[in-house]
């Protein structure tokens, strides 16, 4: 599966996983997840397939993320990810990337502090940098919360 980098990034599309797709779905892509904690009352389940990870609540995709901040990144060998050979950016990078899709973002100041910015796109991307580096991409249903 082909997944365009810069495309998640802006606009939170991760190839042919969608918001909203059963949990199934992904399974006949991936597998199953090498970690999974399944939901339970209070929480939603987390499948996770090295550093791309998902949140599902009642068997659907909610959240899709990439964790970028580790010293060795690791994604399946099932998807061909372009624009992906520098993935930790700066913010200036980023802010390149979201503007060259005509989509907008926010500093959301609760979420900051000395080390860490935190933004979100109107496209419901949530990008999370430490030090000025990209750390951390999860792409959420722009009409609501994160997680939700």
């Amino acid at each position: 599966m082909k997944v365009d980098y810069y495309k998640f990034i802006a606009k939170g599309e991760f190839g042919n996983f969608k918001f909203g797709i059963p949990n199934s779905k992904v399974i006949e892509v991936l597998g199953n997840a090498p970690l999974y904690k399944p939901q339970d009352e209070l929480w939603s389940a987390i499948a996770r397939y090295d550093c791309l990870e998902f949140i599902i609540d009642n068997n659907k995709v909610i959240v899709i993320s990439l964790q970028l901040d580790g010293d060795y990144i690791k994604i399946p060998k099932i998807l061909k990810i372009e624009n992906f050979e520098t993935p930790i950016l700066n913010i200036p990078q980023v802010e390149e990337i979201i503007k060259k899709h005509d989509v907008t973002w926010e500093r959301l100041e609760l979420m900051c502090d000395d080390r860490i910015d935190y933004y979100f796109t109107s496209t419901g991307v949530h990008l999370s940098f430490a030090e000025n580096k990209l750390g951390k991409v999860g792409a959420a249903n722009p009409n609501s919360k994160w997680g939700e």
